[in-house]
């Protein structure tokens, strides 16, 4: 999701593109972002031009909240000792501490929407999936618009040329003819007819 809304932009962006750039299979990538799209947090188009963008639900969606889908809720409340119950009154070891990393975390994947996380990922990662972004495409055609006209070069006049002497050609020998050999067959005799007698 990240991915899709660092880039962001008119063009769809394929599975097969995000899948390379993120290491995964394709197939294992598509069944998350289909169950995304069923959910209404990704617009997802068919055909030559498909692929999948952010949806306004999915720009202002907690971390949470795509987890909730994906896997079900966030699981905090698991023991790092393997205690069960792990409370207050039967605590392990990391029970104190952990129950603080535990809100942090909680906090963290609930506190900011997708647009804002994606505004801060690396510059590679916002820039990837069409090779540029539609902005970066937009700077590159005005600049190509500013670039003066390159003059093309004059041909010059190729010089008259002077006949070539031909070669005199080598006959080729006729093909040599083939013999065949006759054989006698012999005849064989016509069979007999065999009549069967009544008795």
């Amino acid at each position: 999701m990240l991915f899709i809304a660092a880039n962001n932009s008119d063009q769809n962006i394929l599975v097969r593109d995000v899948a390379k750039e993120l290491g995964l299979p394709s197939s294992f990538l598509s069944k998350i972002l289909q169950t995304l799209s069923r959910y209404g947090f990704l617009n997802s188009v068919k055909g030559p031009k498909g692929g999948f963008s952010l949806s306004d639900k999915g720009a202002g969606s907690s971390i949470a909240e795509l987890v909730a889908v994906v896997d079900g809720p966030m699981n905090f409340d698991m023991c790092l000792a393997g205690f069960s119950p792990c409370s207050e009154e039967n605590a392990c070891p990391f029970h104190h501490e952990w129950k603080r990393i535990r809100e942090e975390i909680r906090e963290l994947v609930n506190s900011k929407a997708i647009v804002e996380l994606a505004k801060e990922m690396p510059i590679r990662y916002r820039t990837l999936l069409a090779g540029i972004t539609a902005a970066a495409a937009k700077k590159s055609k005005q600049a190509a618009a500013k670039k003066p006209a390159v003059k093309k070069p004059v041909a010059k006049k190729a010089a008259a040329k002077k006949p070539v002497a031909k070669k005199p050609v080598a006959k080729k020998a006729a093909p040599a003819k083939k013999v065949v050999k006759k054989v006698a067959v012999k005849k064989a005799a016509p069979a007999k007819k065999v009549v069967k007698k009544k008795k």
